[in-house]
């Protein structure tokens, strides 16, 4: 009988650790990342008081992210994730490198076969300085996200240059986590 106890409690100590590994990629869960200027974003003077929000949903295979940005100059932002959510360096530099699931990709749109998993392409502001981008990272789980970073740049990502798209400054950001 001990022996029968002693089975049954290691059995469910294993699916609560396999449940636990796999909670943030629940349906319903969601991931969001507040997105703040960058303390040097005084340099850019026209994308100063840049401020949103992005989500992240798990969607089957994929990753649904949806953007709301607004305090942008009109026009296009290069838009990507980031390897560390560390948002200490006044430019965002300590963010890291695009993130990169495979580490062997080059930059492109997110649409292309060739790009980082974190190249979510250009967020569009209008003419108010507001943009939203709803998209999906394709073969992602949304754990893989947790502890990464969104950050906007200052000018349009061309889509193809290496290592960024050759989108400028750094001039917004926010850490990913899940949603409190």
């Amino acid at each position: 009988m001990l022996r029968l106890s002693s089975i049954a409690v290691a059995v469910l100590v294993g699916v609560g650790i396999v449940a636990s590994s796999f909670a943030v990629d629940a349906p319903g869960t969601i991931m969001t990342a507040t997105i703040a200027p960058s303390k040097a974003a005084a340099t850019q003077p026209s994308n100063t008081n840049v401020t949103g929000t992005v989500q992240f949903t798990q969607d089957n295979l994929d990753v649904h992210v949806v953007a709301d940005v607004t305090g942008l100059s009109p026009g296009k932002h290069g838009f990507h994730i980031h390897e560390k959510a560390d948002l200490s360096d006044p430019e965002l530099k300590s963010v890291g490198p695009h993130w990169d699931m495979a580490g062997k990709h080059k930059h492109g749109a997110p649409d292309m076969g060739e790009h980082h998993a974190g190249d979510l392409g250009n967020l569009i502001a209008d003419d108010s300085g507001k943009a939203h981008l709803d998209g999906s990272i394709k073969n992602a789980k949304l754990d893989d996200l947790n502890g990464k970073s969104v950050i906007v740049h200052a000018k349009e990502d061309d889509l193809k240059t290496d290592p960024s798209g050759n989108s400028g400054g750094r001039i917004a950001g926010g850490a990913i986590e899940p949603k409190k």
